[in-house]
């Protein structure tokens, strides 16, 4: 398409058919064919056209909240170009197969090629369709009161007092959600399937969800974020980005434009990504080496302000690799899934201690700028907070006793960097927690503003310890960080019972960790703790 007709179809391709009301839909619907159907000359031959299958995220082509085509006869252009650059006249064919040559070539479908067999007198072509669905998860008073697929077709699906068909589609999404969200539940005790898909043991899907709060869940499902009034990527801080130098033949490399993308890349899908490529790029040699310190330029690329790069950056296959994991879901999953399970970015237990990262992010965030109260998520309040901090410690604890095999020593020394992790950040947060210019602090009790007194200073509830006692050699090693927590805990103060225990745990691991003090990954892992040196602090 030329220069001078490609403005008008770019405005367009801002808007969207999921958040619009249903009123306009269909209005902006043949208002994006009439400009695409004006252009009768082909596409610079020199770049990739914007509907090629390989290398852009198309609306669904199964007719995903499509409310029809609206475009009368004299709107259906007599030729039209497909997105290999070639032209057609259509004038010959009846008005609803113009309509869906037209509507192909305009939205094609997400479709690849596998493969081609030649079977006596005919051919067999093999291949793969993507294609998009969407789910919504309602409260009892709005009009998905009961979760709806777009797969269903109007008549199967609820207007609100009834349940929408039941497909596969909700099935798997609702299994993801509930792997994510269901804190203290024995994972050798079976969930009851509900006839909506759901296990009945989270209660309201809507309330679970949003008793969580969408940008945690969000973070363990590797996916993107939204609420309407934020931009997915604005909290992102990566390293400045020096001079900003960018050579005009990057900016200016074809294929797909990242800001033709319908969502930016949220803070921690960002790390996530480089994550991935410093575990593959990385030299073995400098396994040792941090994530951050491994091509930080990325990270700088990669923020809001610089979106709008395009996915290949020639002579460095870094970044573009690092820019089409960006921009490709299904690529970003294929190669998340190829990964080693050793690899950092796929340990379990770190992936908790970025949760409670978060969590205490939005912590301190609320007491510094405080909620919306129109919010259906509520306030990420010492409440909200303490939940998924204990969440998170009892499904550490679960990892360890629930296994069909020994843990391995990578692992037992993760999760008790977890858990020493976890235990120093609430204890460094003994303070209270309430938006500012809240008038009514003092009628607020204070385990309802103090995370700290909530979890440890109020009442012994054995909280971390009890579940690192298990791991002695695996902890032995951050007994300097512990020691550094029980001085916080006198100064602090907490339950006697409590401090008498963390003395214990200490005393023990230091006796654990005498032959491996150096090292977390020391040939001698002491099995039996209590035979080392008699040294007691």
């Amino acid at each position: 398409m030329s220069s001078r007709l490609a403005a008008p179809v770019k405005k367009f391709r801002k808007l969207s058919l999921e958040t619009m009301a249903p009123t306009t839909r269909s209005q902006a619907h043949r208002r994006s064919l009439q400009a695409a159907a004006a252009s009768s000359e082909p596409e610079d031959s020199n770049s990739e056209s914007e509907s090629d299958p390989g290398s852009h995220h198309y609306s669904s082509s199964s007719g995903e909240d499509d409310d029809g085509d609206d475009s009368n006869d004299d709107e259906v252009p007599d030729v039209v170009t497909s997105p290999s650059k070639l032209s057609y006249k259509v004038d010959g064919l009846p008005l609803e197969a113009r309509k869906l040559v037209r509507n192909t070539f305009k939205r094609p479908p997400k479709m690849s090629l596998r493969k081609g067999t030649l079977h006596g007198d005919f051919y067999a072509f093999e291949m793969t369709e993507l294609v998009h669905r969407s789910i919504r998860i309602g409260s009892p008073n709005s009009v998905f009161s009961w979760p709806q697929c777009s797969c269903a077709g109007p008549n199967e699906r609820s207007s609100g007092g009834g349940g929408g068909r039941l497909c596969e589609h909700m099935i798997w999404l609702h299994d993801q959600l509930v792997n994510q969200t269901l804190y203290d539940h024995d994972p050798s005790s079976p969930l009851t399937m509900t006839p909506r898909g759901y296990p009945g043991e989270i209660g309201d899907p809507f309330r679970n969800i949003s008793s969580f709060h969408l940008d945690v869940l969000a973070d363990g499902l590797h996916c993107n974020a939204f609420s309407p009034n934020s931009r997915a990527g604005e909290d992102f801080e990566g390293p400045d980005d020096g001079d900003g130098s960018e050579t005009s033949e990057d900016s200016s490399d074809d294929g797909e434009s990242v800001e033709d993308l319908d969502e930016l890349p949220n803070r921690r899908h960002i790390q996530e990504i480089h994550e991935m490529l410093s575990a593959v790029c990385s030299p073995s040699s400098s396994t040792s080496l941090p994530t951050e310190d491994f091509r930080p330029d990325l990270l700088s690329g990669a923020s809001v302000s610089r979106s709008k790069k395009r996915p290949v950056k020639r002579r460095d296959l870094e970044a573009t690799v690092f820019r089409m994991l960006l921009a490709n879901t299904e690529f970003f999953h294929y190669f998340l899934s190829k990964l080693r399970t050793t690899d950092p970015v796929c340990d379990p237990f770190r992936k908790l201690t970025l949760r409670v990262d978060h969590v205490l992010r939005q912590l301190d965030a609320f007491a510094s700028e405080g909620f919306s109260p129109s919010s259906a998520e509520g306030p990420c309040d010492v409440a909200w907070a303490a939940r998924h901090i204990t969440g998170v410690v009892s499904l550490i604890r679960a990892a360890i006793y629930n296994r069909d095999r020994p843990m391995r020593r990578a692992e037992r020394s993760s999760a008790a960097r977890a858990l020493v992790h976890i235990l120093a950040a609430v204890v460094d947060r003994n303070r209270d927690f309430v938006p500012p210019g809240f008038a009514a602090v003092a009628s607020v009790p204070r385990r309802d503003r103090n995370l700290y007194l909530r979890l440890v200073g109020d009442r012994d509830e054995d909280f971390v310890i009890g579940v690192l006692a298990q791991l002695p050699d695996a902890a032995a090693p951050f007994v300097h960080s512990l020691e550094e927590v029980q001085d916080q805990l006198g100064v602090n103060g907490a339950p006697a019972s409590y401090v008498e225990k963390f003395r214990s745990l200490v005393a023990r691991l230091r006796r654990a960790g005498v032959p491996t003090t150096t090292s977390v990954g020391s040939k001698r892992q002491s099995e039996e703790p209590d035979r080392g040196s008699k040294r007691v602090k």
